[in-house]
């Protein structure tokens, strides 16, 4: 990528000063999804200046040889977005083989990216997805993530990221600028893996305006803001916490999210995706005694979604908004079912929000002191101690968890979840 302009100094009014981005005709921000179609891959970027020519993906399976072109469709982004680039491209790769190291970069006018790689979605059940899992990362406070992560991303172990909500604090910051710098911070790991997201409490800025342009994400639901995908012997479950708090979509996400549940419950669809896991950024329950929503046995989120969850057998709820990590017992309604993951009777959560937010000057926790609930199997909290998760989904019946501390890339907590009987909890 091309080094970002320098900015410039707008003085209005002889009194109101604002820095503006200098033009520029780089691209930038380029970063990759998953479609609803498994055989396709998202790539989008950005740009400060429309440009004449049109916007593409060149790529291929050598990196010498980008013959395969594909166009993108390029808009206008300026809600809640100033004084950030405000051309958007997204180009969707398809009939891709599946399993496949391809080469790409991407083109604007005459102006190229560098070359990135990815490898498309395998095809069928019988392999071993392993995913990269964080929420609450800001563009300050996660810069002490960021090299674990990009090893991480390089090893070739994982085949997607789970970012579950709260980017940049926040995206719309300084007129959007703050967004691009952050979008520009995790190129190194989203151009080369697909980055899922979910909506947390940081996005609803301009009605989630920044969230909803800036991520593509698989189109199976009429909402940007909720939607699902399989890959290997997992269904995944996208979800939004912020209808509790925001008094709009909860019936519309609800009803939603049981069709699809029923969907998945399906004999010849949980035959083949076993595993069925959430993730949305707002737990249900936590140890904090910050008076988040988790803290109370008069949850929001918990009293809309964990009856839903728990009838239909969602095995595992990938948690953030909590900066810190803490890992459950099988719980529903308040009650643990086992102390142990074998054959679990109610869902699993794990809150891995330790990325690394922007609050406390780059502290980032939220206090674990208060008395633990007999739910809580694991917990972790300390200033500036940032980590994120590695998800393996190993087969349909084992998953194996880990959480790592950034620092040092040392695994602080790990388990195995053993599941034989997939299905509803009752």
């Amino acid at each position: 990528m091309k080094n970002r302009p320098a900015y410039q100094l707008l003085l209005l009014a002889g009194s109101l000063i604002v820095w503006l981005p200098a033009p520029s005709y780089s691209v930038e921000q380029i970063h990759l999804s998953f479609s609803e179609d498994p055989a396709s891959m998202v790539v989008m970027w950005s740009t400060a200046q429309a440009l004449s020519d049109s916007s593409l993906v060149r790529y291929g399976s050598s990196q010498s040889q980008l013959t395969l072109t594909e166009t993108a469709v390029t808009w206008q982004f300026t809600d809640g977005n100033p004084f950030g680039l405000h051309y958007l491209h997204k180009a969707i790769l398809k009939g891709l083989s599946p399993g496949t190291k391809y080469w790409y970069k991407v083109q604007s006018g005459t102006n190229e990216s560098s070359i990135f790689h990815f490898v498309s979605m395998q095809a069928g059940q019988k392999w071993s997805p392993s995913f990269i899992v964080y929420g609450d990362m800001g563009r300050n406070g996660g810069a002490q993530s960021l090299p674990a992560l990009t090893k991480e991303v390089a090893s070739g172990e994982h085949v997607a990221i789970l970012h579950v909500g709260d980017f940049a604090y926040d995206l719309d910051s300084a007129g959007g600028v703050n967004g691009d710098q952050f979008m520009n911070r995790i190129q190194d790991l989203a151009a080369y893996l697909p980055y899922m997201t979910c909506p947390g409490n940081h996005e609803s800025g301009f009605n989630f305006s920044h969230y909803v342009n800036r991520f593509a994400m698989p189109k199976t639901s009429s909402s940007p803001h909720w939607y699902s995908w399989n890959i290997g012997p997992v269904h995944f479950i996208s979800y939004s916490s912020e209808v509790y708090f925001d008094g709009w979509g909860v019936q519309e996400q609800y009803d939603w999210l049981e069709k699809d549940l029923q969907s998945a419950n399906a004999p010849e669809n949980r035959s083949v995706c076993p595993w069925i896991i959430t993730y949305g950024h707002r737990p249900m329950y936590c140890s904090n005694i910050d008076f988040n929503d988790c803290t109370t046995s008069k949850s929001k989120v918990r009293a809309g979604l964990e009856s839903l969850f728990y009838k239909y057998g969602v095995d595992i709820i990938l948690e953030a908004h909590e900066h810190d990590y803490e890992r459950l017992w099988p719980v529903y309604n308040e009650t643990v079912t086992s102390k142990d993951y074998v054959n679990p009777k109610a869902p699993i959560h794990i809150i891995s929000g330790t990325a690394g937010c922007n609050e406390a000057d780059g502290l980032c926790f939220d206090v674990m002191l208060g008395p633990r609930g007999p739910w809580s199997a694991f917990r972790s909290w300390w200033p500036s101690r940032h980590g994120f998760g590695r998800l393996k989904v190993v087969n349909g019946t084992h998953v194996h968890w880990e959480q790592v501390i950034a620092s040092d890339q040392r695994v602080e907590d790990e388990i195995w979840i053993i599941q034989d009987s997939h299905g509803k909890h009752y």
